[in-house]
């Protein structure tokens, strides 16, 4: 028989009052949620970090009703490894403590997983695979709270579409949640509020993150503090690391976190079309694009390094 259950984990550290929105959208169906916390309270990037553990506790206590979660302390910081690889050794350590079979799906805090339900009925109704894969959702990244709502990012095209693996039945995370396994991309959103926070929640997201070696913070962080209602329309191709993955933004009318969800799972947000889902989901189908798009940029596209 098929192991169904759910295990959801959850990184947590400094932006731990997060989950107040995050729990209540998956406990219902969730059989096991683990919470990893740092023992020392220090981050990935070795940065000691706030923590009230009277609070925390308590809302533990006022969500877990049926007792299913675990808050799971280690030493996730170790000073010889990078801050990318102490986030893969809190993710690996994470579901080694939740155990082999079922679902694994891991999130961070600050995920809000709309339709949590429909996806769980989803992943319950996919038939036994020969070979390992992850479920990625879309990511909806909410980039800046304003007077009267949300700027967020919108993807003006197709490959701006961001999906991040979620779920698998053989967790192994390699960069982040990411690893080599075959991707199925399921109609799910999963809305990111990253970015919107306050100045000083901003300054220790981007001291302590685990691509804190990847760009130059302080001028990215003068760049969002100027970011605002009359100017977000011209703000083009700004992503952190890969400017051109994020090439728009757009507001939403919301006076709180939770207006928020509730407008997202109202408000349409640009996916997939069906074909396209259909033909990324097919192993054949998704080899032979790679094999045409190689081939076509063999024959059309010189190399003018020569």
């Amino acid at each position: 028989m098929i192991d169904n259950s759910i295990k959801v984990g959850f990184c947590v550290a400094y932006d731990w009052h997060f989950l107040a929105y995050s729990l209540p959208l998956i406990y219902n169906e969730a059989n096991i949620i683990c919470l990893s916390v740092d023992k020392d309270h220090i981050s990935w990037a070795k940065q000691s970090f706030i923590w009230d553990e009277s609070e925390f506790y308590e809302l533990i206590r006022s969500i877990d009703k049926s007792r299913k979660i675990i808050v799971y302390t280690d030493n996730f910081h170790f000073a010889e490894l990078t801050p990318a690889k102490n986030e893969i050794r809190q993710r690996t350590l994470m579901a080694e403590k939740m155990g082999k079979g079922g679902w694994h799906i891991q999130l961070d805090c600050d995920e809000y997983f709309l339709d949590f339900d429909r996806f769980v009925e989803y992943l319950k109704k996919l038939p036994a695979q020969r070979y390992k894969f992850n479920l990625s959702c879309q990511l909806i990244t909410v980039f800046k709270k304003v007077d009267d709502g949300y700027l967020f990012v919108y993807p003006a095209k197709r490959k701006d579409f961001e999906f991040l693996q979620i779920a698998t039945r053989d967790p192994l995370y390699e960069h982040g949640r990411r690893n080599g396994y075959f991707n199925i991309l399921a109609d799910f959103l999963i809305v990111h509020q990253s970015w919107a926070r306050g100045e000083a929640e901003i300054l220790q997201k981007l001291s302590n993150w685990g691509h804190i070696n990847d760009f130059d913070i302080d001028p990215y962080f003068q760049f969002w503090q100027g970011v605002n209602v009359n100017n977000f329309k011209k703000i083009k191709n700004f992503h952190p690391i890969q400017p051109s993955s994020w090439s728009a933004l757009k507001f939403i009318e919301a006076k709180s976190v939770n207006e928020l969800i509730v407008k997202f799972r109202q408000a349409p947000f640009p996916g997939l079309d069906p074909l396209t889902r259909f033909l990324k989901n097919s192993i054949l189908a998704s080899g032979l694009m790679s094999r045409i798009s190689a081939l076509y940029k063999m024959i059309f596209y010189k190399d003018v390094s020569k």
